[in-house]
């Protein structure tokens, strides 16, 4: 049974049987007792402990702790598989781009989960294979259940809120609110939200932003005018705009959560005679090259993905080479790309 434990485990055990810190396990276990100043006494107390509990280290987050080694960082990515868009993989580029001009090897493994079933790949953060992981997209009972465990790697969650793991966050409640901001006029009167049927915790923080935001401008918003899909593509864009045109009283501001929607948006506006941003005023969640060149351009807000991505590897390289206890919060500003669909430049 004990060769079944992850090493993070099995450093917690040695620490509760000997009256130490888990740190200073890690610390001797990771060869640099004598650096820290950490006594001879204390240091055999240790590994004879960890001899007689059949110790099996981390290899990779072993070797995290010899920088002078040419050996790889080797990274997780974990994404969401109804999360995988341009967003993912300009945070990909960004991870490689900040491994260069850091000089430091970086080997990633990219592996895509559907919403609830995260812990179906739970032996890649227990065992031996990465140095580190980065998980974005978590539903809460995917964070319930990665929280039971104990991880010998540093894990760092991408736009959720955590008091065990790393946590990389943009301030979403106020990006919703903010979006009203570069929409908001005396004629904005009504305003409507686009989203998803999935359990994004980071989108639900954006749409109450948005909705905060109406009603401290005395915008009106229904709940029967907002629309949540279940897919993000031209066809599903086009059939949500139908549902918020169905209504009597048509919501002149609109906030839409994936800018993938915006031809079915933009061309259902237009068979309907309705002019933007004159009628209907628009921004979408994550920018693309695209919208820009629409006519008009379309506004977007984003997340920082390459900045937010050097971010998370100077996390794992500091938690990996320190052994912190402390999880690390670092908020990332919003990225607001303000065209002509929004009516505000």
């Amino acid at each position: 049974m004990e060769e079944k434990k992850t090493a993070g485990t099995q450093i917690k055990e040695i620490a509760e049987r000997l009256g130490v810190s888990q740190s200073t396990v890690s610390v001797v276990l990771g060869g640099r007792g004598d650096s820290i100043r950490i006594s001879k006494e204390t240091q055999k107390r240790v590994l004879d402990m960890a001899r007689e509990m059949n110790y099996r280290p981390n290899i990779y987050a072993r070797r995290l702790r010899h920088a002078e080694e040419d050996v790889p960082y080797v990274i997780a990515v974990f994404w969401r598989t109804d999360g995988l868009n341009s967003r993912m993989a300009r945070f990909i580029r960004g991870l490689y781009e900040a491994s260069e001009r850091k000089n430091c090897r970086v080997e990633m493994v990219i592996q895509p989960y559907k919403p609830g079933d995260l812990m179906a790949h739970g032996d890649m953060l227990s065992g031996n294979r990465i140095s580190g992981a980065i998980i974005s997209g978590l539903t809460t009972a995917d964070q319930q259940e990665l929280e039971k465990g104990d991880y010998s790697i540093p894990i760092i969650l991408f736009e959720r809120e955590s008091a065990k793991f790393h946590c990389l966050m943009t301030d979403t409640f106020r990006t919703g609110e903010q979006c009203l901001k570069y929409m908001a006029a005396p004629e904005v009167k009504t305003a409507a939200f686009i989203g998803f049927n999935n359990n994004n915790r980071s989108e639900r923080k954006m749409e109450a932003g948005f909705i905060f935001g109406c009603r401290d401008r005395g915008i009106k918003v229904r709940e029967d005018w907002n629309v949540y899909l279940e897919y993000s593509s031209y066809e599903y864009g086009y059939e949500a705009a139908e549902k918020v045109l169905a209504h009597v009283e048509l919501p002149s501001a609109w906030l839409v959560a994936d800018c993938r929607l915006a031809g079915g948006v933009v061309d259902c506006c237009h068979d309907r005679n309705l002019r933007i941003p004159e009628d209907i005023r628009l921004i979408f969640f994550e920018d693309s090259g695209i919208l820009k060149y629409n006519k008009p351009p379309l506004s977007s807000v984003d997340v920082p993905a390459y900045e937010m991505a050097e971010t998370a590897l100077d996390i794992i390289v500091l938690a990996g080479t320190q052994q912190m206890d402390i999880p690390i919060r670092r908020e990332h500003s919003p990225l607001y790309f303000i065209r002509e669909s929004s009516g505000k430049q």
